[in-house]
């Protein structure tokens, strides 16, 4: 079983240094963007997961049709941003298809050069905001794709029923869109999470876009001997046992929450990145202490401050 030390660092190292004569351990680091984004990178290679930084105010949202603000985005993906590795994505993985998750998706792959990756209302949407048919990979659960070093394999899974006990903006986009469209026609398009493995290393990491699952993908994960080093874990709107059956079944080494935050909020404004209900997420991360407790496992619990990464080496 391998050990793991776990480095937080906002532009920190990618590995711990080598014993003498020896070359560097691989690393995986992960970058938190803010809701449910992410960087992942590793042999400087770049993943986004749902990468969401414009956050348009309510009224914004509420009375216009959603627009990336490109002048914050290009200000953020610029090398003397907080997170310079967005700049070099080659994927983005989006885990379903509201505003939320979706919206800058085309204008940072455009800029990028970038492949987008998700279902089939993700890549209708993003082609009404721009982005080339060429650029878009269709992932069904239980596919798989290289991406560089990694190996990406979607996996069934489920939106919280956020909204008075159902599933916001629940549905799909039969057809590509002409854009810009309102943020209540981003359909949610059906969830997945993601599988990533970084086939150097064999470290694995796992990803929810909402917080629920679809319990037999991760039952099947389990039986397949699937042990992940990183879960990335929305909290907001979560079950009682939505914790342990992650726990439970993916055996994490390090859970990372996230999507606990308010998603309104510019990413330079005074709180950005804070819980919108601290005793909420505090109340997570005890679940999954509880639940690792239960299961034997010496599994760590890591919330990121915006923009700050975490890497996960050997020593």
């Amino acid at each position: 079983m391998r050990a793991l030390a776990l480095l937080a660092a906002c532009a920190g190292a990618l590995a711990a240094p080598a014993r003498a004569g020896e070359a560097a351990p691989p690393a995986l680091r992960i970058r938190w963007l803010g809701v449910a984004g992410f960087s992942i990178e590793a042999d400087g290679a770049v993943l986004l997961h749902d990468p969401y930084l414009s956050r348009p105010g309510a009224g914004t949202l509420l009375f216009s049709r959603y627009r990336p603000d490109e002048a914050l985005l290009a200000r953020l993906l610029a090398a003397e941003g907080p997170a310079p590795e967005l700049a070099r994505a080659a994927f983005v993985l989006v885990g379903h298809s509201h505003f939320d998750h979706l919206g800058d998706v085309a204008w940072i792959a455009g800029r990028c050069g970038a492949s987008v990756v998700g279902s089939a209302t993700t890549g209708h949407v993003a082609r009404g905001y721009g982005l080339a048919s060429e650029r878009f990979r269709r992932l069904e659960p239980g596919e798989r794709m290289e991406a560089g070093p990694f190996e990406v394999r979607a996996v069934a899974s489920r939106h919280a029923r956020v909204l008075l006990g159902r599933v916001p903006f629940d549905g799909e986009v039969s057809e590509p869109l002409a854009g810009p469209i309102h943020a209540a026609s981003f359909k949610m398009g059906g969830a997945r999470s993601y599988l990533v493995t970084h086939r150097a290393s064999g470290r694995a990491l796992f990803t929810t876009s909402s917080a629920d699952r679809d319990l037999a993908a991760l039952e099947a994960l389990r039986a397949e001997g699937v042990r992940v080093d990183v879960l990335l874990a929305a909290t907001q709107g979560r079950d009682a046992d939505y914790a342990r059956d992650l726990v439970r079944t993916l055996r994490p080494r390090l859970v990372v929450p996230h999507h606990f935050d308010d998603f309104l909020l510019p990413p330079d404004a005074p709180g950005a990145g804070e819980p919108s209900d601290p005793e909420d997420e505090s109340a997570f991360e005890r679940e999954v202490e509880a639940a690792a407790a239960a299961e034997g496992l010496a599994t760590a619990v890591r919330r990121l401050a915006l923009f700050e990464a975490v890497a996960v080496t050997e020593p």
